[in-house]
């Protein structure tokens, strides 16, 4: 158990565990997906998140990915580099996830160790790519990485991508083997959706 946890401002809003406070990560280090992103982007995944693999990059708090077990997913798969904000999401899960839900958390640098961790995914899996905004000190690149790691990434384990980032950020339309086909604006954040094996127009 943490010692001295913070204050709940977080909650699941669908599924098993809809309702369940979550503890939420200090804003110093992690920023928090508002909760209509976060309806927005689970009504459009609908009944495809029952039965997939999930992987939340940058977790934080973990509530993007602990609400994808409340509504179906059968694992979840979650990074978080700094040390207090991947404590806070243990006890997030260890507090919420009492069925014996299938996960596993990664303390330590996405872009170090998604190749190897993502080894133990098998298909269909849902990516939610969520940085740092790259205004944030010492993340002026974040964005040029988070599109390299997309290339790497097997188009044939990843269903579709999604990235969440700061509005004003001119979204590719092709990312290695991912299309772009979608954004949605949420005022300073905005959601792009990437499917593998789009074909394009012409």
């Amino acid at each position: 158990m943490l010692k001295n946890p913070p204050k709940s401002t977080l909650r699941i809003l669908g599924g098993i565990y809809k309702g369940r406070k979550l503890q939420m990560a200090s804003l110093d280090t992690t920023r928090s997906s508002k909760a209509i992103l976060k309806e927005s982007f689970f009504n459009t995944l609908n009944s495809g998140i029952v039965g997939a693999s999930f992987v939340e990059f940058f977790a934080g708090s973990g509530s993007i990915g602990i609400e994808a077990l409340s509504r179906g997913a059968r694992f979840a798969l979650f990074f978080e580099s700094d040390k207090k904000a991947c404590e806070i999401l243990k006890a997030n899960l260890q507090s919420t996830c009492q069925n014996n839900e299938n996960y596993r958390v990664f303390l330590g640098d996405t872009f170090n160790y998604y190749k190897l961790a993502l080894k133990i995914l098998k298909s269909p899996s849902i990516g939610y790519i969520d940085p740092p905004f790259n205004v944030r000190n010492t993340m002026q690149d974040i964005y040029e990485r988070c599109y390299q790691m997309i290339e790497d990434l097997d188009k044939n384990l990843f269903d579709l991508l999604v990235l969440e980032h700061i509005s004003s950020l001119e979204i590719p339309t092709h990312i290695g083997s991912f299309t772009l086909i979608k954004t949605k604006k949420f005022g300073r954040s905005s959601l792009s959706y990437f499917e593998s094996g789009v074909q394009n127009e012409n």
